[in-house]
Order: structure tokens, then sequence, then C-alpha cells
């Protein structure tokens, strides 16, 4: 695929990391993508039946990465994509708008919800399908502390898994929506009896908007999850490095100045020197690094032979 050719189009070995350019026709499919997906994981996750919770709610997260990987790469959720906004592995504006469209969708989801639950409505207060609260969610044996340290062991898990198989080299390729799925099925498994093991900002904050629910502890919960997107990056950053956004790297092994670097974090695009078309973004430009580095190796070879 040349680079004129994939302007529009999606990375279909790419899984979290996927994006095209913010004038793409691609990436406002992208942004409803998102939105319905979480919209529809809100729904069947808030109503799944108490002993079945951590199935409905995992294999539902499977479901819809695998429904939504190919398009927008799957996030579902903002702490998995301020995770990897941070590792420099997706750029700012898109993370910003995805985040956003994320909770949108969790909002409709608990519309819906309030709409197909019996007894449901909007503005009841605690205890509405899907909350997270004292009430529905967290049990009354654990304190404020421990309820934040369940949401960051159990996120860092989720996020944590999420960077192995989708998006370290060699990664896990279409097994990834279903390890994620697994990896949340075990962590409700575990703490989801004393948070009920929420993992995911827009899934607290949907039902919040509606039901208005979780005053006191949505920013706990919130609180968790994000300090677990950080802890897992700076680990995979450890272990495996930054990604190709990050302005270090982009000025390290691009040769980019450092407002280049910045912009490129933003943006996703890189400086129109390097690019070949108007909507060419990073990964784009390191297929075609590679493939002239291939033909530049087979031209070397073919001139020794």
């Amino acid at each position: 695929m040349s680079a004129v050719d994939s302007a529009d189009t999606v990375d279909r070995d790419s899984t979290f990391t996927n994006y095209k350019s913010v004038l793409s026709r691609q990436f406002v499919v992208s942004l409803m993508v998102e939105c319905i997906g979480v919209m529809f994981f809100q729904i069947l996750g808030a109503t799944a039946q108490v002993d079945f919770g951590p199935f409905v709610n995992g294999f539902a997260l499977a479901v819809w990465i695998y429904t939504a990987a190919n398009i927008s790469g799957g996030h579902l959720n903002p702490a998995v994509t301020a995770s990897i906004f941070v590792c420099g592995f997706f750029p700012l504006t898109h993370a910003c708008l995805y985040i956003c469209l994320q909770i949108l969708g969790a909002i409709l989801g608990s519309l819906v919800t309030a709409g197909l639950v019996p007894g449901a409505y909007v503005r009841m207060g605690d205890g509405g399908p899907g909350c997270f609260d004292r009430e529905a969610a967290i049990s009354p044996l654990i304190d404020d502390g421990q309820l934040f340290g369940w949401e960051v062991v159990m996120t860092f898990t989720l996020i944590s898994c999420v960077y192995a198989c989708g998006i370290a080299k060699p990664g896990h390729g279409s097994h990834t929506p279903y390890a994620v799925g697994l990896a949340l099925v075990a962590c409700a498994g575990c703490g989801g009896q004393y948070t009920g093991a929420a993992l995911n900002p827009a899934r607290v904050l949907g039902p919040a908007a509606v039901f208005l629910c979780g005053c006191g502890v949505t920013g706990i919960y919130i609180g968790a999850q994000l300090t677990a997107a950080i802890l897992a990056c700076l680990v995979f950053a450890f272990a495996s490095g930054l990604g190709p956004l990050n302005p270090y790297v982009a000025w390290r092994e691009l040769g980019l100045a450092w407002h280049e670097a910045i912009w490129l974090w933003i943006s996703g695009m890189p400086p129109k020197r390097l690019r070949k078309t108007e909507r060419m973004n990073i990964q784009d430009l390191l297929l075609l690094n590679q493939k002239s580095e291939q033909v530049e190796a087979s031209a070397s070879e073919a001139t020794r032979s």
C-alpha cells in the first residue's frame, strides 16, 4: 500500500495505536466507533447479573475491541487512551477527542439503560444501574485508601495487558481483544467484590452524569485509574521504550527539531518536509522509511553480488 493509498484507510496490523489524520473521513468514523462501542459496553456491563458480572463485562469488552480494533484501535477506555498518549503512541489531539467521545458514549449508554431497566430513572441517585457508589458497588468493608489501591492494581493489570498484547512488537495479533477481555474478567473476579471493578473513567462518569450517583467517590475512581495509566506507561517504557510520537524519541530517531517533535506529539503529523501526502501520519512515515531501508539493503546486496 502506498503512502497515498493509506491516507484515509486503517492499519490492519495495529491495535490501540491505530489513528489517521483529524482531517480524514476515517478519523470521524473512528470517533463514532469509540462512542458506540463504549455505549454498548456500558449497557451490557451495567445490566449484567451479579454472579455473571465479571464474565459479561470481560466478554463484552473483548467483543467491542474486536469490533473497533481495525477502525479506531478499540480503546474504549479513557485510561487506555491517556496512557498510550503519555507513552508516545497516540497524539494529544486525537486522545482528547477520543476521551470526549468515550465519555459521551457512556452517558448515552446510561440513558438507554435508564429506559431499559425496570425501576431505573434519570437522576435517581445512588443505586442506579452501572453506578459506582457506596450503595451499589463499594463494599462497606473497605476504606477510601483501599478503594484507590484496588482500582490502581486492577487498572494497571488491564493496561499492562493492552501494552503487552496490542502495542509491543511482536504482539499477539487477533488474540489481543480476547486477552484484554480476560484481563478484565480476572480483575473483576477478585477486586470487583470490593469496588465493582470500574477500571474505566468513562464507565464511572457516564452513570454519574445520568443518575447523579457516586458523589464523593467518583474522584477516587478517576484518580486511581489515571495513576494506573501513568504507572503502566512507565513500566512499559522501561521494558520496551517510548513510542515514536514521544518528543525525545522523535528528536533522536527522526532528527526533528524540538518544536517539530512537540507538534508531532500533539498532532500525530510529521513535518511537511517529511510527508509524501498531506495526511500521512507517523505510522505511514515509519512504514515508508522501513520500505526504503529494505530497498537500499537489497540494492546493496545485489551490488556486492
